[in-house]
């Protein structure tokens, strides 16, 4: 068996469930913004840019039932990396 097919064993054997919490995408908000958020989300749920290839980076090891940080570092030209609307309007 080659390393290749027995890593996709081991990994579909240890799929855990797991909660993706993403922004909604605002029904007035320009195309690009609307574009670059999808994007944004798409990344976020699948671990890879469609845009720009980056890859999800996770800091610490997974613990099931808790709360894990990760990041994504996007190419400069990426959609992804559009300016995203306040969600307090421009208020602190």
């Amino acid at each position: 068996m080659s390393a290749g097919r027995k890593w996709r064993r081991s990994t579909a054997k240890s799929t855990r469930r797991t909660v993706v919490v993403v922004p909604d995408i605002p029904d007035g908000a320009p195309s690009s913004v609307k574009n670059g958020l999808a994007i944004r989300n798409r990344a976020t749920a699948t671990g890879r840019c469609p845009a720009c290839g980056a890859r999800m980076e996770v800091s610490a090891p997974v613990v099931p039932g808790q709360v894990t940080d990760a990041r994504m570092l996007h190419e400069s030209w990426c959609p992804a990396l559009v300016d995203t609307p306040d969600p307090n309007g421009g208020h602190p």
